[in-house]
């Protein structure tokens, strides 16, 4: 990732730079007053915009509650949960549109944020991936309601893995690690850990080149939220109300 310096700092990714995606990566830093989900979170959000470039009034996010919802963003939906949380879209865990100016965004602190991006069509998703969704598998069914939605081929899909917790700290117990028996051992990892650790990374890469994006179109950021150098919300390590703002827009 790229560390895009302004008002609001946020991150980029070097494979959605290449095709002018306008996108970001929010990051808690050195400075507390970048929390979008503070007391004064709807400020922090205009300024986010106001760095990045995009309408905060048409910014979109959902009600994230680990479900598998895939939600059609079009321009009746724009500035749902922009500024307040009433309005977002319920109990849903991915965005997707093919309307250029509305942007999406996910917030996470441990959970996987990922982004896709198809060049052909020009359509998005901003995607909640969760250890739950993860397992379900929303990254493959929202590339598959991208296909039907949107004519999406998976071969011209560009996809971003967000910063999130990493298997060097997301120990769980055999319950949780039930729910990944069927995944390969670079996912659920023993390594002589007394309980299994889960690499949701690998996980989501995985599920992306099932559903045919090419591994060379997707870039993660590898960056573990709870003990890597760069600072990001995490709730593992300090119980944090704080949250990362991953998102993306389609410019007109």
């Amino acid at each position: 990732m790229q560390l895009q310096q302004a008002d609001f700092p946020f991150y980029t990714f070097t494979n959605l730079n290449k095709y002018g995606v306008r996108h970001f990566v929010t990051s808690c830093g050195p400075n507390a007053d970048v929390n979008l989900r503070a007391a004064n979170g709807a400020e922090c959000r205009r300024r986010l915009a106001q760095s990045v470039g995009f309408d905060i009034d048409q910014l979109v996010t959902g009600e994230q509650t680990h479900s598998l919802n895939i939600a059609v963003v079009t321009e009746k939906d724009a500035g749902r949960g922009s500024l307040d949380i009433d309005s977002r879209i319920p109990c849903t865990d991915a965005l997707i549109t093919n309307r250029p100016g509305i942007p999406l965004m996910v917030l996470t602190a441990d959970c996987v944020p990922v982004l896709l991006f198809d060049v052909a069509t020009r359509s998005a998703a901003a995607i909640h991936a969760g250890w739950r969704g993860t397992a379900n598998g929303i990254v493959s069914l929202t590339v598959e309601k991208m296909s039907r939605k949107f004519g999406t081929k998976p071969q011209d899909v560009v996809a971003a893995i967000g910063p999130c917790i990493g298997a060097c700290c997301f120990e769980v117990g055999d319950d949780v690690a039930g729910h990944f028996s069927r995944w390969p051992e670079t996912v659920i990892r023993r390594n002589g850990w007394p309980k299994p650790h889960i690499d949701l990374v690998t996980a989501n890469r995985l599920q992306l080149e099932q559903s045919g994006v090419l591994p060379q179109n997707i870039e993660a950021a590898d960056e573990c939220t709870k003990c890597g150098p760069l600072q990001f919300f995490s709730h593992r390590r300090n119980q944090t109300l704080g949250r990362i703002g991953t998102g993306i827009v389609i410019d007109k």
